[in-house]
């Protein structure tokens, strides 16, 4: 190969990954508002994102890739929590969830409250390529009962008890299984006050049909 020879193809190549270049960015430009749902960008949502820098929720959260590690990642949090829920626990983080990790009490105004919720909400329908992935663990260990795995991924423990570990707000469910049979817990993670309409446990309408069955089998066998 001659030197002129090297200069064509360097030169070609030069341009060939310039216009691959383009053509990428215009096709990612022109998706992004229908990704980023840029209809529902509304003055809540910006109002919540306000908020969400304004008490630096970024030092412990991670949300859309940005963030600290020491609190989970919010990206897709609206996807196994509804408002009602949200909305409870930013009013008082350490009653809703009583982990080790406690949440400070940030005393929210009611509209920061609604508008944060706006912004988390907006956030989760966001096309993100399926990212955050799901813990490589929770795929990866096939000796632990599946319903286990969803009773953990959901935080149920914050709550409730299990053979010594876990909440005191809910029932202790290491014997559940002797009271209640798998279609009463169905029921019951699906629609709490069903069956006790002061129950402050929150609805899990969100998962899947799989997970319920797992989650569900898995406490009746709790005996």
């Amino acid at each position: 190969m001659t030197l002129s020879h090297g200069k064509k193809i360097f030169l070609w190549g030069t341009v060939l990954s310039g216009v691959i270049f383009l053509v990428l960015s215009y096709d990612s430009v022109r998706q992004m508002p229908q990704r980023t749902q840029e209809q529902n960008l509304d003055d809540h949502v910006v109002a919540g994102k306000w908020a969400w820098q304004k008490y630096n929720c970024n030092d412990c959260h991670t949300i859309l890739g940005i963030g600290g590690y020491y609190a989970p990642d919010v990206t897709k949090v609206m996807s196994s929590r509804d408002k009602d829920w949200v909305t409870r626990f930013l009013k008082e983080p350490e009653k809703v969830w009583p982990n080790a990790r406690k949440m400070p009490n940030l005393n929210l105004k009611d509209q920061e409250v609604a508008d944060l919720a706006a912004f988390l909400i907006w956030v989760n329908g966001i096309d993100t390529n399926n990212w955050p992935p799901k813990p490589l663990l929770a795929s990866a260990v096939t000796s632990v009962n599946p319903g286990e795995v969803v009773y953990k991924s959901q935080g149920c423990s914050a709550c409730h008890m299990i053979a010594g570990t876990g909440g005191k707000i809910g029932p202790d469910l290491s014997k559940v299984g002797k009271k209640r049979d798998k279609t009463w817990i169905e029921k019951q993670i699906r629609d709490p006050k069903a069956h006790n309409a002061n129950s402050i446990m929150p609805p899990f309408t969100r998962l899947s049909q799989r997970d319920l069955d797992d989650l569900s089998s898995y406490l009746a066998g709790l005996r």
